[in-house]
């Protein structure tokens, strides 16, 4: 490849390499700052009601045994909310029983803040990658 050839493949990779930041609901961008980092993790699907779900939550990855916290839901909720620290893995696993089989879902997140300048009416922060999606997606029936 030429010099001229590789200058302008670079170039475009560095320009077509970074992405736009963006918005998706303006009620979820802060101007001033992210004001409280949490973790959304959702463990109800409407297909698939879950009975007595214990939801794990670990530092790091589910392998390093750190367990933060566990919670057993007695009632149907869709998700839980709870406080987390920017730019930390968190993951969790949630076991449950469905129609008489044991289930056990995981999911891994690292909460981080994006800043966006053109999608609201203002420049703002916003809070991504902080959702444990722990649903049933797909079940076997026999």
């Amino acid at each position: 490849m030429s010099r001229t050839g590789f200058a302008v493949a670079f170039l475009l990779t560095i320009l077509f390499s970074c992405e736009d930041s963006y918005v998706s609901d303006c009620s979820d961008c802060f101007p001033d700052g992210v004001p409280l980092t949490q973790l959304k993790i959702l463990i109800r699907n409407p297909e698939y009601i879950p009975f007595n779900p214990i939801l794990t939550l670990y530092e790091g990855p589910v392998e390093n045994g750190i367990i933060i916290r566990q919670f057993v839901s007695e009632v149907s909720v869709s998700f839980i909310q709870v406080d987390a620290i920017l730019y930390k893995d968190y993951s969790a696993t949630l076991e449950f029983f469905l129609d008489g089989q044991r289930y056990i879902t995981t999911a891994g997140a690292c909460p981080k803040v994006g800043y966006n300048k053109n999608s609201c009416e203002e420049p703002c922060y916003f809070l991504y990658d902080n959702v444990l999606d722990l649903r049933l997606k797909n079940r076997y029936r026999q």
